[in-house]
């Protein structure tokens, strides 16, 4: 693993057949480039064309399908990724962005509907009736009912796995699980109660499905499954499955593509129609396989997209596919570093949707507001945080924007602020209410009273998203999540005017929370990417400064530390928790580490007296913990959600969650 991280984004396995040449058919040839830049995905509907990529949208006439026409373009549609069509509306995945809704029946002028907050990275979709499933990663797929698209309403989710894409035929969705290499069917016929129905395993990470009549399927890459040692860019190509039996899908074959691997873009997608798979395979290009016998697929035609010159990387590459959509003779091929490109495919026809029998959405069960254990305070949007300033509650309500709130004796909503974007953190410290707005950057509002709030300042970072703040003692700085990629540190010491201090990003991501709340020795903030691990800035250095310091642990997204006293509390993949200090260097297999017998120990956790809480937004799973004699812990409590809990807070002794769509969750004491 070291090699391959060290080469980056050098190919790890090449092409190794015996006489050195593989044979993919006639070779199919670009014939237009539509001239708007890079792009992620792209379908058909009728004669248009839909393409996202760069946050925009473009709209193009096919009649000619060979020599596109440009009709319309809308901008400012963030980390776009997938799109799918219903009825004039436009429904796109944008990441961390959410999802994104485009009145389409003017195609010169698209308009934006509404942005609709989805409960992770939101990634791939699929439509059938009033119901939009997308693929959230790691929290798996949200059903969102769209039967009014200004006002897209959350109904449930499944956890799944990491899910990337997906397709919808029949009251079932099929899932392409990446990470854990699966085909994830879940019956979806009670669109508030979906459940994962099966899970058939592949020779790759999955991406794209397809459904058409008794057959699914699937798109895969990186890395095999069974070829040990040898795994590595062995995973692509595409499975397909039996699914007569949507509860008991049966393996029929594989294709393999060219072993390859490149760390960066990793999306595989495929269509079919008539007796022809297309497979769009990142690095490797675009393949025509004939499925005429479906025990026995063979490839018949291929084509690669144009060398590009890669920021970061020596010599030219062919840019990756993204994504493809089929017109009548060509394929429409989206370029991550190119362009739209169009072959000539003599085989190729537009994809006939068929979504086969359509879910019905019951009414909601009002009955599962009420619980004995907690009280549930429950707005429009989903919850994400709470602070205090005295006994009055903060609520980070998505959405619906900043809610403050008194919890005790009863619940009663005080008052409610509209955020520029989705309200995504909050954080109280002295007279100042600090406030994570999405898109709308960061907010900062003086405290007038209990119920009223005003303006003071704000800070941007540009067009990115500020999904978490952290304003620890002594108050002078603010560190934010700015999107998924990086941390930046801001003096808040005049609220009015906020100026950043330092900013930085790390390989891997930040899914959502990786900044410490609180500080080591009353100086050594704390941030963690999911790749590279903990880095520690010192706060009281001026100006403040990455000390140098990098614990190397790849702990999880769902996992992070708590400052415990004079050292950090990290949860892992392990299910227990490890204690150590900045300066640690060891493998953390070589750390001593904590658990509970028969319990896993993962989540952010947050440490109130000798109270360890631990939440886990991607399962749902909250542990109660005493941690008196903190090498040994003791089980209190623990529950399964529906919603998404996020970090626990504690305040008047009764422990208090965010659960996402499920709302406050407010314990007993």
């Amino acid at each position: 693993m070291k090699i391959i991280l060290k080469l980056a984004l050098i190919i790890v396995s090449v092409s190794a057949m015996a006489d050195g040449a593989m044979k993919y058919g006639e070779k199919l040839s670009i014939v237009k480039n539509l001239g708007i830049g890079r792009c992620n995905d792209a379908t058909v509907v009728k004669n248009k064309l839909y393409v996202v990529g760069g946050g925009n949208l473009h709209i193009f006439d096919i009649n000619d399908p060979v020599s596109p026409v440009k009709l319309g373009r809308l901008r400012g549609l963030g980390m776009t990724r997938q799109i799918a069509i219903k009825d004039n509306v436009a429904y796109i995945t944008s990441r961390e962005d959410g999802l994104y809704i485009v009145d389409v029946s003017n195609a010169k002028k698209p308009k934006l509907v509404s942005i609709y907050d989805t409960i992770e990275l939101a990634t791939g979709i699929a439509l059938a009736g009033d119901v939009a499933f997308v693929a959230c990663r790691h929290y798996g797929v949200e059903l969102i009912d769209i039967s009014n698209p200004k006002k897209p309403l959350h109904l449930s989710s499944v956890r799944t796995g990491e899910a990337q894409s997906l397709a919808y035929f029949n009251n079932y969705i099929y899932v392409g699980v990446w990470g854990s290499s699966e085909l994830v069917v879940c019956d979806v016929k009670n669109p508030r109660k979906p459940r994962v129905a099966a899970k058939a395993k592949l020779d790759g990470f999955a991406d794209g499905v397809f459904v058409k009549g008794k057959y699914c399927y699937v798109a895969t890459g990186h890395h095999s499954r069974t070829r040990g040692k040898q795994r590595h860019g062995h995973g692509h190509g595409m499975e397909i499955f039996d699914i007569s039996n949507p509860e008991k899908p049966e393996f029929v074959s594989r294709i393999k593509a060219p072993p390859k691997f490149y760390i960066g873009y990793d999306m595989w997608d495929v269509k079919v129609v008539g007796k022809y798979a297309f497979l769009g395979d990142t690095w490797n290009g675009i393949f025509v396989i004939d499925i005429s016998n479906h025990e026995k697929p063979f490839f018949v035609a291929n084509g690669e997209l144009p060398k590009v010159k890669i920021k970061s990387r020596k010599g030219q590459y062919n840019s990756p596919v993204t994504s493809f959509a089929l017109g009548k003779g060509c394929i429409y091929v989206a370029g991550g570093f190119s362009d739209l490109h169009v072959f000539k495919a003599s085989m190729a026809r537009p994809v006939k949707e068929n979504p086969g029998v359509l879910p019905t959405i019951p009414p909601l069960d009002k009955s599962e507001l009420k619980n004995g254990k907690y009280r549930i305070y429950k707005p429009d949007g989903q919850v994400y945080a709470v602070a205090f300033s005295g006994d009055t509650a903060m609520v980070a309500a998505g959405n619906s924007g900043l809610h403050v709130i008194k919890l005790w004796p009863k619940i009663e909503k005080l008052a409610e602020y509209k955020t520029d974007g989705f309200c995504m953190d909050v954080k109280v410290f002295g007279d100042y209410v600090y406030v994570a707005e999405g898109k709308g950057g960061l907010s900062i509002w003086k405290i007038k009273n209990a119920s009223l709030l005003e303006l003071a300042g704000r800070y941007k970072a540009g067009r990115r998203a500020i999904k978490q703040v952290v304003v620890p003692t002594p108050g002078k700085y603010a560190l934010l999540q700015i999107a998924a990629y990086s941390l930046h540190i801001v003096d808040i010491s005049n609220p009015e005017s906020p100026r950043l201090a330092l900013k930085d990003s790390r390989h891997g991501l930040l899914y959502g929370y990786q900044i410490t709340d609180g500080l080591l020795d009353k100086r050594y903030a704390c941030c963690f990417w999911h790749v590279s691990g903990f880095f520690w800035y010192d706060l009281n250095s001026v100006p403040v400064k990455y000390t140098g310091n990098n614990n190397p642990y790849r702990v999880g997204a769902s996992n992070g530390m708590a400052i415990y006293k004079d050292k950090c509390l990290v949860t892992n993949k392990t299910g227990k928790y490890l204690l150590f200090g900045k300066d640690e260097t060891a493998p953390i297999k070589d750390l001593p580490s904590y658990g509970v017998k028969g319990c896993k120990l993962t989540g952010k956790p947050s440490i109130y007296g000798n109270n360890l809480y631990l939440s886990d937004r991607a399962s749902g799973d909250v542990t109660f913990c005493d941690i008196t004699d903190v090498r040994k812990p003791k089980l209190l409590r623990k529950f399964k959600f529906k919603g998404n809990p996020g970090i626990i807070a504690k305040h008047n002794e009764c422990p208090i969650i965010p659960c996402g769509y499920q709302g406050l969750l407010v314990f007993k004491k």
